[in-house]
Protein backbone atom coordinates (compact mmCIF):
# COMPACT_ATOMS: atom_id res chain seq x y z
CA UNK A 1 0.00 0.00 0.00
CA UNK A 2 1.31 3.72 -0.78
CA UNK A 3 3.49 5.49 2.11
CA UNK A 4 0.41 8.60 1.93
CA UNK A 5 -2.30 6.59 2.17
CA UNK A 6 -0.72 4.65 5.53
CA UNK A 7 -0.26 8.40 7.08
CA UNK A 8 -3.54 9.00 5.78
CA UNK A 9 -5.03 5.94 7.79
CA UNK A 10 -2.47 6.90 10.44
CA UNK A 11 -3.67 10.91 10.90
CA UNK A 12 -7.58 9.44 10.41
CA UNK A 13 -7.02 7.08 13.53
CA UNK A 14 -5.18 9.47 16.27
CA UNK A 15 -8.03 11.24 15.66
CA UNK A 16 -10.80 8.77 15.81
CA UNK A 17 -9.16 7.79 19.14
CA UNK A 18 -9.73 11.30 20.36
CA UNK A 19 -13.72 10.17 19.94
CA UNK A 20 -13.01 7.17 22.17
CA UNK A 21 -14.63 7.43 25.69
CA UNK A 22 -11.76 6.31 28.60
CA UNK A 23 -12.42 2.85 28.50
CA UNK A 24 -12.25 2.11 24.74
CA UNK A 25 -9.45 4.23 24.84
CA UNK A 26 -6.83 1.74 27.24
CA UNK A 27 -9.12 -1.20 25.36
CA UNK A 28 -6.77 0.60 22.21
CA UNK A 29 -4.15 1.29 23.79
CA UNK A 30 -3.69 -2.33 25.51
CA UNK A 31 -4.06 -4.04 21.66
CA UNK A 32 -1.95 -1.62 20.17
CA UNK A 33 1.27 -2.58 22.79
CA UNK A 34 0.49 -6.38 22.52
CA UNK A 35 0.48 -6.43 18.70
CA UNK A 36 3.91 -4.10 18.77
CA UNK A 37 5.32 -6.79 21.11
CA UNK A 38 3.40 -9.38 18.39
CA UNK A 39 5.63 -7.87 15.42
CA UNK A 40 3.31 -6.61 13.71
CA UNK A 41 4.29 -3.55 11.20
CA UNK A 42 3.74 -0.24 11.59
CA UNK A 43 1.83 -0.77 7.96
CA UNK A 44 -0.28 -3.56 9.13
CA UNK A 45 -1.04 -1.95 12.63
CA UNK A 46 -2.57 1.17 10.49
CA UNK A 47 -4.70 -0.88 8.70
CA UNK A 48 -6.15 -2.92 11.89
CA UNK A 49 -6.71 0.27 13.52
CA UNK A 50 -8.82 1.96 10.28
CA UNK A 51 -10.99 -1.06 10.62
CA UNK A 52 -11.92 -0.71 14.41
CA UNK A 53 -11.48 2.53 14.84
CA UNK A 54 -14.50 3.83 13.01
CA UNK A 55 -16.79 0.90 13.90
CA UNK A 56 -15.69 1.48 17.87
CA UNK A 57 -16.55 5.30 17.53
CA UNK A 58 -20.06 4.52 15.68
CA UNK A 59 -21.25 1.89 18.63
CA UNK A 60 -20.20 3.38 21.78
CA UNK A 61 -22.48 6.02 21.35
CA UNK A 62 -24.61 3.05 22.31
CA UNK A 63 -22.78 2.46 25.40
CA UNK A 64 -21.62 -0.49 23.76
CA UNK A 65 -17.42 -1.39 24.72
CA UNK A 66 -14.69 -2.64 22.53
CA UNK A 67 -14.63 -5.76 24.57
CA UNK A 68 -18.00 -6.47 23.84
CA UNK A 69 -17.46 -5.63 20.20
CA UNK A 70 -14.04 -7.37 20.07
CA UNK A 71 -13.47 -9.48 22.99
CA UNK A 72 -10.79 -9.65 25.17
CA UNK A 73 -7.57 -7.44 23.87
CA UNK A 74 -5.51 -11.48 24.64
CA UNK A 75 -8.59 -12.60 21.99
CA UNK A 76 -8.45 -9.96 19.46
CA UNK A 77 -4.76 -9.79 19.47
CA UNK A 78 -5.46 -14.04 18.51
CA UNK A 79 -7.75 -13.29 16.05
CA UNK A 80 -5.59 -10.31 14.21
CA UNK A 81 -2.52 -12.15 14.22
CA UNK A 82 -3.81 -15.67 13.41
CA UNK A 83 -5.64 -14.69 10.29
CA UNK A 84 -5.50 -17.66 8.36
CA UNK A 85 -3.83 -16.77 4.59
CA UNK A 86 -5.90 -17.00 1.65
CA UNK A 87 -5.10 -20.84 1.15
CA UNK A 88 -6.56 -21.63 4.35
CA UNK A 89 -9.48 -19.83 4.26
CA UNK A 90 -12.41 -21.76 4.77
CA UNK A 91 -15.07 -21.45 2.31
CA UNK A 92 -18.23 -19.43 3.30
CA UNK A 93 -20.43 -18.94 0.01
CA UNK A 94 -24.19 -19.72 1.32
CA UNK A 95 -24.81 -22.14 -1.97
CA UNK A 96 -21.65 -23.84 -0.56
CA UNK A 97 -22.20 -24.19 3.61
CA UNK A 98 -26.11 -25.36 2.76
CA UNK A 99 -24.81 -27.80 0.27
CA UNK A 100 -22.41 -29.02 2.89
CA UNK A 101 -25.61 -29.10 5.72
CA UNK A 102 -27.50 -30.81 2.73
CA UNK A 103 -25.60 -33.70 2.15
CA UNK A 104 -24.63 -34.05 6.13
CA UNK A 105 -28.13 -34.38 6.97
CA UNK A 106 -29.40 -36.20 3.51
CA UNK A 107 -26.53 -38.73 5.09
CA UNK A 108 -27.66 -38.78 8.75
CA UNK A 109 -31.46 -39.13 7.85
CA UNK A 110 -31.00 -41.51 5.07
CA UNK A 111 -28.60 -43.93 7.35
CA UNK A 112 -31.62 -43.60 10.82
CA UNK A 113 -34.25 -43.79 8.19
CA UNK A 114 -33.05 -46.72 6.57
CA UNK A 115 -32.25 -48.65 10.06
CA UNK A 116 -35.57 -47.76 11.57
CA UNK A 117 -37.51 -49.58 9.00
CA UNK A 118 -34.99 -52.12 8.33
CA UNK A 119 -35.87 -52.98 12.29
CA UNK A 120 -39.11 -52.47 12.36
CA UNK A 121 -40.24 -54.47 9.36
CA UNK A 122 -43.76 -54.79 9.36
CA UNK A 123 -45.06 -51.31 10.11
CA UNK A 124 -45.43 -48.64 7.80
CA UNK A 125 -43.21 -46.17 7.81
CA UNK A 126 -44.30 -42.62 6.47
CA UNK A 127 -40.82 -41.62 5.45
CA UNK A 128 -41.14 -41.32 1.50
CA UNK A 129 -37.94 -40.00 -0.47
CA UNK A 130 -39.74 -36.08 -0.70
CA UNK A 131 -40.27 -35.92 2.87
CA UNK A 132 -35.90 -36.70 3.16
CA UNK A 133 -35.78 -34.19 0.39
CA UNK A 134 -37.86 -31.30 2.25
CA UNK A 135 -36.37 -32.71 5.93
CA UNK A 136 -32.71 -32.52 4.46
CA UNK A 137 -33.18 -28.90 1.97
CA UNK A 138 -35.23 -26.89 4.44
CA UNK A 139 -32.75 -28.09 7.24
CA UNK A 140 -29.55 -27.24 5.72
CA UNK A 141 -30.39 -24.00 5.03
CA UNK A 142 -32.36 -23.53 8.72
CA UNK A 143 -28.73 -24.40 9.93
CA UNK A 144 -27.10 -22.40 7.49
CA UNK A 145 -28.51 -19.32 8.94
CA UNK A 146 -27.74 -20.26 12.45
CA UNK A 147 -24.33 -20.21 11.71
CA UNK A 148 -24.85 -16.63 9.94
CA UNK A 149 -26.91 -15.29 12.60
CA UNK A 150 -25.71 -16.61 16.03
CA UNK A 151 -22.30 -19.13 15.94
CA UNK A 152 -19.72 -17.16 13.90
CA UNK A 153 -20.04 -13.93 16.72
CA UNK A 154 -19.47 -16.88 19.30
CA UNK A 155 -15.73 -16.98 18.24
CA UNK A 156 -13.45 -15.55 20.37
CA UNK A 157 -11.90 -11.77 18.95
CA UNK A 158 -15.10 -12.00 16.42
CA UNK A 159 -16.22 -8.74 15.37
CA UNK A 160 -19.56 -8.62 17.17
CA UNK A 161 -20.51 -5.12 15.98
CA UNK A 162 -21.87 -6.47 12.85
CA UNK A 163 -24.05 -9.14 15.13
CA UNK A 164 -27.99 -8.44 14.13
CA UNK A 165 -29.84 -7.64 17.01
CA UNK A 166 -31.43 -10.68 19.33
CA UNK A 167 -35.21 -9.67 17.95
CA UNK A 168 -34.30 -9.86 14.58
CA UNK A 169 -32.14 -12.96 14.96
CA UNK A 170 -34.97 -14.93 16.94
CA UNK A 171 -38.21 -13.80 14.28
CA UNK A 172 -35.71 -15.17 11.99
CA UNK A 173 -34.64 -18.46 13.20
CA UNK A 174 -38.45 -19.26 14.27
CA UNK A 175 -39.78 -18.48 10.55
CA UNK A 176 -36.90 -21.09 9.24
CA UNK A 177 -38.29 -23.44 11.96
CA UNK A 178 -41.68 -23.40 11.35
CA UNK A 179 -41.08 -23.79 7.68
CA UNK A 180 -39.02 -26.74 7.76
CA UNK A 181 -41.35 -28.30 10.71
CA UNK A 182 -44.93 -27.31 7.85
CA UNK A 183 -42.49 -29.08 4.71
CA UNK A 184 -41.85 -32.39 6.60
CA UNK A 185 -45.63 -32.77 7.85
CA UNK A 186 -46.62 -31.20 4.13
CA UNK A 187 -45.01 -33.83 2.38
CA UNK A 188 -45.57 -36.63 4.51
CA UNK A 189 -49.30 -35.78 3.64
CA UNK A 190 -48.09 -36.95 -0.03
CA UNK A 191 -49.72 -39.76 -1.62
CA UNK A 192 -47.19 -42.52 -1.54
CA UNK A 193 -47.35 -42.66 -5.28
CA UNK A 194 -45.64 -39.63 -5.27
CA UNK A 195 -43.90 -39.61 -2.06
CA UNK A 196 -42.33 -42.61 -2.87
CA UNK A 197 -41.54 -45.15 0.26
CA UNK A 198 -38.29 -46.64 -1.12
CA UNK A 199 -36.58 -49.96 0.45
CA UNK A 200 -34.69 -49.81 3.81
CA UNK A 201 -31.26 -50.73 2.15
CA UNK A 202 -32.28 -47.90 -1.00
CA UNK A 203 -32.52 -44.87 1.52
CA UNK A 204 -29.62 -46.76 3.58
CA UNK A 205 -27.23 -46.78 0.34
CA UNK A 206 -28.50 -43.08 0.03
CA UNK A 207 -27.27 -41.95 3.07
CA UNK A 208 -23.87 -43.59 2.87
CA UNK A 209 -23.37 -42.37 -0.76
CA UNK A 210 -24.13 -38.65 0.52
CA UNK A 211 -22.11 -38.56 3.13
CA UNK A 212 -19.20 -39.77 0.88
CA UNK A 213 -20.22 -37.09 -1.74
CA UNK A 214 -20.36 -34.58 1.30
CA UNK A 215 -16.58 -35.70 2.51
CA UNK A 216 -15.19 -35.17 -1.13
CA UNK A 217 -16.86 -31.79 -1.57
CA UNK A 218 -15.82 -30.29 1.66
CA UNK A 219 -12.37 -31.23 1.55
CA UNK A 220 -12.03 -30.04 -2.33
CA UNK A 221 -13.50 -26.67 -1.72
CA UNK A 222 -12.90 -26.18 2.15
CA UNK A 223 -16.39 -25.28 3.19
CA UNK A 224 -17.11 -23.67 6.37
CA UNK A 225 -18.31 -25.84 9.19
CA UNK A 226 -21.96 -24.95 10.52
CA UNK A 227 -23.32 -27.38 13.13
CA UNK A 228 -22.42 -25.66 16.26
CA UNK A 229 -19.95 -22.98 17.25
CA UNK A 230 -16.44 -22.88 15.45
CA UNK A 231 -14.37 -23.44 17.87
CA UNK A 232 -10.70 -21.17 18.20
CA UNK A 233 -7.92 -22.03 16.70
CA UNK A 234 -5.14 -23.44 19.11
Amino acid sequence: MEPEVIRQYVAQNRELETQLTKRNQQYIFDLKKALKAANLSEEELALVMHEMLPVLVREQKSGVTARQLFGTVSERTDAIINQPTEQEQTNTTPVMIWLDNFLLLLGLFGLFIGLVEQFSKGQPQPYGILTLLATTVVGGWAFYLMHKYIYQYQMPGADKSKRPKGGKVALILIGVFVLWFVAILGSGLIPPTINIILPPVVMMIIGVIALAVRFYVKKKFNIESTFGAPRPKK
